[in-house]
């Protein structure tokens, strides 16, 4: 008769487990957000929508290779220019002209993806943002993610009917110049924070004056699927930087940058700029921070 109560109590704990495990489970989804998008989302109801059109952001190479079914090629590169530095957001004209032809409309729901962690897509999706396109997200996990849900690939080129794209003008809220950045190194503003997205090498080879390091990395979980709104906001914060704040985003070309607005917006911060011209700018025409240089003192460092 001792066998039941012993089974049962078996039971329970192997419940227990399973409870336990999946309470740690991560949930890395973003439901009913503006910039990120899905890729369950993207495959089970939006790609049925007239007014979807998804954009695969990698280079002509990877595109070539398989990419979702019905996905264009629209790379970062072709929505920039090269000088006076490289990487630079194109002119108007410029982007209207690449967004007709790519058969792109004002009114489009644009997802957009990659297979590097949000850093092309979040350029697209930046350089949309800029000239007043209001439906682009970025789709969570990139092409990796699309794989995963099993949806319709494809190594034949997609091309749509031209359209007429019409910008808007730039807006230089989320831009941030050299002049901006150059006045904020000498004489630093309270509650302004200029952000290093680059890497621990590269900021350690040297960095604009008063620049806190935050990898762009970090804004990923080991899945390389975007942290969530709730987490990004409670590192940020450990890292000294609030929703108060005035962020000042830049990298080597401010394509990672991009990545990391996109993200930071999601979770409500609501002054960010991205300083276009960045680190390649920088060197050129700043003033350098490096290795003999006292490391800048955050918000929450020391005394």
């Amino acid at each position: 008769m001792a066998k039941k109560p012993m089974a049962a109590r078996i039971l329970f704990l192997v419940l227990i487990l399973m409870f336990s495990l999946t309470a740690c489970t991560i949930d890395t989804t973003y439901p009913g957000t503006k910039n990120v998008v899905e890729a369950s989302q993207v495959g089970k109801e939006d790609l049925a929508n007239d007014k979807v059109i998804v954009i695969d952001a990698r280079e002509p190479e990877a595109y070539a290779k398989g990419h979702l079914k019905g996905a264009v090629n629209i790379t970062p590169a072709e929505l920039s220019v090269s000088t006076p530095v490289p990487g630079l957001l194109a002119p108007k004209a410029q982007i209207e002209s690449v967004l007709s032809a790519k058969g792109i409309s004002n009114d489009s729901i644009i997802y957009v993806y990659d297979d590097n962690g949000g850093v092309y897509s979040g350029r697209v999706w930046w350089v949309l943002k800029v000239y007043g396109h209001a439906n682009v997200m970025m789709v969570n996990g990139g092409s990796k993610a699309l794989v995963h849900e099993e949806l319709e690939l494809s190594a034949d080129s997609t091309v749509l009917p031209a359209t007429k794209y019409v910008a808007k003008d730039a807006d230089t809220s989320m831009i941030a110049t050299f002049e901006e950045v150059k006045s904020l190194t000498e004489t630093p503003v309270e509650g302004t924070v200029i952000v290093d997205v680059r890497s621990q090498a590269e900021y350690d080879a040297g960095y604009i004056p008063t620049a806190v390091l935050y990898p762009h990395t970090k804004n990923l979980y080991a899945d390389g699927t975007f942290m969530s709104s709730k987490d990004l906001t409670l590192f940020y914060q450990d890292a000294g930087i609030s929703k108060e704040d005035t962020i000042i985003l830049y990298c080597k070309t401010s394509f990672r940058a991009t990545q990391t607005a996109a993200l930071l917006q999601e979770a409500g911060y609501t002054k960010i700029k991205v300083y276009d011209g960045a680190w390649v700018e920088w060197e050129q025409k700043g003033t350098v921070s490096g290795p003999d240089t006292p490391a800048p003192v955050g918000p929450s460092d020391g005394s």
